[in-house]
């Protein structure tokens, strides 16, 4: 294990000031406890940081009825990147699609447009059963690429925001007022932290995300901001836990 150094004066801290039991590391110079995991991992959040002077893509606010942390997901790059393995995937994907729906409106003796495809299996008009196992295999499929259309709408104008209330917090995801919240009680955030997730996918690489967790009393925790840049996950990160943590 790395020695743990102090998130405020970067200087190292002893072994007889840590506490591997508890996940705490003290720091005697700043008078200041952390969590030893979050030193080890080397994803240490600033205390001390300026709310009124967020990154670019990020804001804090202090309206009427509570403080909010937000940010937001836009990046160039990842749009670019998702919008050309949307076009590709969903490109292959519509054809098959195509055939389905002229298939189900010709079962249905609705005429379809001139332009569609004509759905055939050995020179014969394509049956119920086979339409219906062409849409099941078809809906996985679909899924992906809505997801894909959804991660290149959420690299141009999604965000994240954290919203506070004396008795009511929110994490909102999305895109405009289409997203979801997920509520918890201020008073029962144990901690805030970041976790750096590693797995493996199915080709066995080695695959990683950082994000944010609020961890609460009741032993549930919510994780968001993954897909935030890094300098927008820290301010949203620390900005939260000083808010929470007090």
């Amino acid at each position: 294990m790395k020695t743990p150094a102090c998130s405020k004066c970067k200087a190292e801290i002893p072994e007889s000031d840590v506490n591997v039991a508890n996940d705490v590391a003290f720091c005697r110079r700043c008078n200041l406890a952390q969590k030893l995991s979050a030193m080890v991992h080397g994803i240490q959040l600033d205390t001390h940081i300026d709310l009124n002077r967020p990154p670019p893509g990020a804001w804090y606010r202090s309206g009427t009825f509570g403080p909010v942390l937000g940010a937001t997901h836009r990046s160039i790059g990842v749009a670019i990147g998702t919008l050309a393995v949307c076009l590709f995937w969903n490109g292959i994907v519509s054809v098959f699609v195509l055939l389905a729906v002229s298939s189900t409106l010709n079962l249905l003796n609705i005429p379809a447009p001139e332009w569609f495809p004509v759905p055939r299996m050995n020179d014969d008009v394509m049956g119920v059963g086979m339409t219906i196992f062409l849409w099941l295999f078809l809906t996985p499929f679909i899924a992906i690429g809505l997801a894909m259309i959804g991660a290149f709408l959420s690299a141009l104008a999604g965000r994240t925001e954290v919203r506070l209330r004396p008795s009511e917090g929110a994490v909102f995801t999305g895109i405009g007022l289409l997203g979801w919240s997920r509520r918890f009680n201020p008073q029962n955030v144990k901690d805030v932290r970041m976790d750096e997730k590693r797995w493996r996918d199915s080709d066995g690489d080695r695959q990683s995300k950082t994000e944010i967790v609020i961890e609460l009393q009741e032993g549930k925790a919510i994780r968001f901001g993954s897909m935030l840049r890094e300098e927008r996950r820290l301010f949203v990160a620390a900005g939260t836990r000083k808010l929470l943590i007090r």
